[in-house]
């Protein structure tokens, strides 16, 4: 079961499937501004999360199996899906959920560009090109030299770094530990900073100032109504099935060949923002999402037809040990 898990065509399916899933989290938590905190949505979110990995995975044995090494790299790269998040949800408050999903996803982009000198990988003139593309469609729709320009866009520019680096992270960790163990790790950061947030604003109350960013930041942890219960969980289900798509995928795949399958989220997001909020995207964000998935698109699309190999030159633990098994026989029957 695993070993078709970790398969590229398993792994990119599933990713593209739970990114069209989690523009479902964020147009809750978008609702739940108004009246909660960020800090209480995530660290309720993440004791959910955790609570139903100790029941349905050895992630919790997992991940106290883990060397020192191991465990702290794995809590250096949920750090930086903390910061990512935070900033994310930040902008959030105050920005159309269909421009801020599609500015997030520079990050594709800057994963392919970082792939070369962080990780080795090759990118050719047309995925370059597709790169491209995808970068002028933020700058269209972000509009950084307009009179319409709101400095909020750059804390989503922030947070697509972040999760950039998270994913290259993630990468480089491909054979280290085990799926379980990052996710784990992952959701127990979460709730870490999820608790300081709530924590901070118990100790330094702020009365509310009117900034709706500020105010989902520094607002006080409030009693939660049943529809804020079924909310968070729907977004806990949601976050727990992108989390182990996602670490899957960038275990298994090329990370400059995953980004089409990460698009997925943008068309949900407008969908979401038009349902919810009758948000519909101006004729220049249309187009700058249209570039934005023409990138992606047509790098999917120089891979297929090139029949190019994306799956991971050094395999999870798990395939590895098929493997030295399959060359110790080999060896004693020569």
């Amino acid at each position: 079961m695993m070993e078709r898990f970790t398969k590229p065509g398993y792994a990119l399916a599933l990713l593209g499937l739970a990114m069209a899933v989690i523009p479902l989290n964020d147009a809750l938590i978008k609702i739940m501004s108004a009246s909660m905190s960020l800090g209480q949505v995530v660290a309720i979110r993440a004791l959910l999360s955790l609570v139903l990995v100790v029941l349905i995975s050895d992630g919790l044995r997992a991940m106290l199996n883990l060397s020192v090494s191991v465990f702290w790299q794995f809590v250096g790269r949920a750090m930086c899906l903390v910061i990512a998040m935070l900033l994310f949800f930040v902008s959030l408050s105050s920005l159309p959920l269909a421009n801020v999903i599609a500015i997030f996803f520079v990050a594709p982009m800057i994963i392919t560009l970082l792939s070369v000198p962080l990780l080795g990988e090759k990118i050719g003139l047309h995925r370059f090109a597709s790169v491209s593309a995808g970068m002028i469609g933020v700058l269209v729709i972000i509009k950084p030299s307009g009179t319409e320009f709101q400095k909020e866009n750059l804390l989503v520019i922030g947070a697509a770094v972040s999760y950039a680096l998270f994913q290259i992270w993630t990468r480089r960790l491909k054979a280290a530990g085990s799926l379980s163990a990052m996710v784990t790790v992952q959701h127990l950061c979460y709730f870490f900073a999820g608790t300081l947030m709530v924590a901070a604003n118990v100790i330094w109350p702020v009365p509310p100032t009117g900034n709706v960013t500020f105010d989902f930041l520094a607002r006080g942890p409030v009693l939660m109504s049943l529809v804020d219960w079924l909310f968070v969980f729907i977004c806990c289900l949601s976050v727990l099935f992108l989390s182990v798509a996602s670490s899957n995928a960038y275990r298994s795949v090329e990370a400059s060949v995953i980004a089409p399958f990460e698009y997925t989220a943008i068309p949900f997001g407008a969908f979401w923002g038009v349902v919810i909020w009758g948000e519909w995207p101006t004729a220049q964000a249309w187009i700058g999402m249209a570039l934005i998935l023409f990138g992606g698109i047509y790098t999917l699309y120089r891979e297929r037809i090139h029949n190019v190999d994306v799956a991971s030159s050094a395999p999870m633990p798990a395939a590895a040990a098929v493997q030295q098994n399959f060359d110790d026989k080999t060896r004693s029957n020569d």
